[in-house]
């Protein structure tokens, strides 16, 4: 069952609230940090990304428990060496 087959299920009366749900799910997003992966709010908000249709290519760069920092992807290795050593990323 794909996600268009779940948008296809809801009654049309009701679409507009799924739409709007989706919607305030992104927006909360938006404007909401990613709480840490230890915080018990990381599953609320796990599941708030993904109502907001937060996947694939559409996934914001701050996420619960990954890290937000920008690297070239052949420096990939070296970054996640130096966090994992503790190393401080900020300049």
């Amino acid at each position: 069952m794909t996600f268009a087959d779940i948008l296809a299920a809801i009654p049309q009366a009701y679409t507009l609230y799924a739409a709007l749900l989706i919607l305030s799910c992104k927006i909360v997003t938006i404007f909401i940090r990613p709480p840490a992966a230890t915080s018990h709010w990381a599953p609320l908000f796990t599941l708030v990304t993904t109502i907001g249709l937060n996947v694939g290519w559409a996934t914001n760069r701050l996420q619960v428990g990954r890290t937000g920092i920008m690297v070239p992807r052949g420096q990939v290795p070296a970054a996640k060496a130096a966090i994992a050593a503790g190393v401080s990323t900020t300049p």
